[in-house]
């Protein structure tokens, strides 16, 4: 009925210094089966096994590189020969951090468990929110003329809120007089982060700052497609924003937003608070990720699918993605979705969706292409059929005459099938490699459409026991 568990736990590490490599994490859980109590008198069709759960602890993290609190000394062989040796030489070290400790995540979680209609339908729910104190990272910036590079240091904090819920379905019924077992399995998750201590006091927004939502995705709004010379001549400058090295605009151009009021598009200094025509725009990191299992079994056959992914996730595509073709560089190759999708001035096409072809516009600073704007933002978000299996297990009569005790065949599939929004301009950009989706898979932030793509595989087996 009452569930108690407390923890405690000393961590120490010789990478830190000797005052502070030891350190001290605590965590408790509880739990509560409220359906065990007297005064509980709801049907256990109707609702069973209800449980309510809380837990806080903490954890250390000493992931970092040895000797981080150290001055060190490399030692390297002089490029001179000096009596006829080449004498070993040092140098200055780097500065080390004021302190240097461990980072701690402390989290707090609500959690929920519960079954209903003769137990067919289970229920599992949890929202927790993490703080990540004393993280590990660069420290305060120094002037240049302090000649050496800032030391890291415990100079950040995270607050994460997230939440996750699971619901599980298993009948059966009669389908031609024998039994059909199946089973239903949702999954759905989402948590978000606030940086609550950095060190960028000017919030500059080429860095992470104090009160960010991490993963946010600054840039400019879009209203189409330049139309005439008139209505470029009667739009505030986007000099500041080329397409071409002679920086005027012309038909078929992208029109930015104004947003300031004033008579330029400009990102101001580029800092909250002063950011010009830029706004956020979407957000990099993974929303609402899923699973979905379905599972099957009657008469000996059965089958199962697995499908997976997450339902938003922003995207900008950078400089080199394989997404602007010769919007990059005029000798890159030409995507065949480009084609119908290209602004032509002999056509008139103004509902384009990409504007006209100038080379170099997606590459190089500040370029129109190049600068993030909400017209190709793109919604990477997929679903993808992870694994699908169809088997049959032979009935037993027939196995008994090999004296084993079952047979089984089937066939198994990997990676059969994605979707994704991207898909409804282009392939050529699997969006399980995009940076964050599968993290597995993209290593954080590679991806634009040069990583190996998600293998498909189909495989036959066999499982006999005797």
């Amino acid at each position: 009925r009452y569930l108690l568990e407390v923890n405690g736990r000393f961590d120490g590490s010789s990478k830190f210094p000797t005052d502070q490599q030891w350190a001290f994490f605590p965590s408790v859980s509880a739990g509560w089966r409220v359906s065990e109590e007297s005064f509980w008198n709801v049907s256990p069709k109707a609702l069973s096994n209800v449980k309510l759960r809380a837990s806080y602890g903490s954890l250390g993290n000493g992931s970092i590189a040895p000797y981080s609190f150290n001055e060190k000394f490399n030692i390297t062989q002089s490029g001179r020969v000096i009596n006829g040796i080449r004498p070993q030489t040092t140098r200055q070290p780097g500065v080390v951090p004021e302190g240097l400790t461990w980072e701690t995540s402390t989290t707090g979680n609500l959690g929920l468990d519960f079954s209903s209609l003769d137990n067919r339908l289970t229920f599992t729910g949890d929202v927790y929110r993490r703080w990540t104190k004393d993280m590990f990272t660069t420290g305060p910036t120094v002037p240049e003329v302090y000649g050496t590079t800032v030391p890291k240091g415990n100079y950040a904090d995270l607050e994460t809120t997230g939440w996750e819920i699971s619901i599980d379905w298993s009948d059966q019924f009669t389908m031609a007089s024998k039994p059909f077992q199946y089973g239903i399995r949702f999954t759905l998750a989402d948590s978000w982060a606030i940086i609550t201590k950095y060190n960028n006091p000017d919030k500059n927004l080429t860095d992470y700052y104090e009160g960010q939502r991490v993963g946010e995705i600054w840039g400019y709004r879009v209203e189409g497609l330049f139309r005439s010379a008139e209505e470029i001549s009667k739009s505030p400058s986007q000099a500041n924003i080329p397409n071409t090295n002679t920086r005027k605009n012309y038909v078929g151009d992208l029109k930015f937003k104004n947003l300031d009021g004033d008579n330029m598009i400009y990102q101001g200094l580029n800092r909250v608070g002063n950011y010009g025509d830029k706004t956020i725009i979407g957000n990099s990191e993974p929303r609402y990720m899923y699973g979905l299992n379905l599972s099957g079994d009657w008469n000996g056959i059965f089958v199962s699918a697995f499908f997976q992914g997450v339902m938003k996730q922003d995207w900008y595509p950078s400089a080199e993605a394989r997404f602007w073709g010769q919007y990059n560089r005029p000798y890159n190759s030409y995507p065949s979705w480009h084609e119908n999708n290209m602004f032509r001035e002999e056509l008139g096409n103004f509902d384009a969706y990409l504007p006209r072809l100038v080379g170099y516009v997606a590459q190089g600073t500040g370029r129109a292409l190049q600068v993030a704007n909400d017209r190709y933002l793109q919604n990477v978000g997929y679903i993808r059929l992870r694994n699908l299996q169809v088997g049959y297990t032979l009935p037993e009569r027939l196995v008994s005459k090999i004296h084993a005790r079952d047979l089984k065949v089937y066939l198994s599939a990997e990676n059969l099938w994605t979707w994704s929004p991207l898909y409804k301009w282009t392939r050529d950009t699997d969006v399980t490699s995009i940076y964050g989706s599968d993290r597995d898979l993209s290593g954080g932030t590679s991806g634009d459409g040069y990583n190996y793509p998600m293998l498909k595989a189909v495989s036959i087996g066999l499982t006999l026991n005797f």
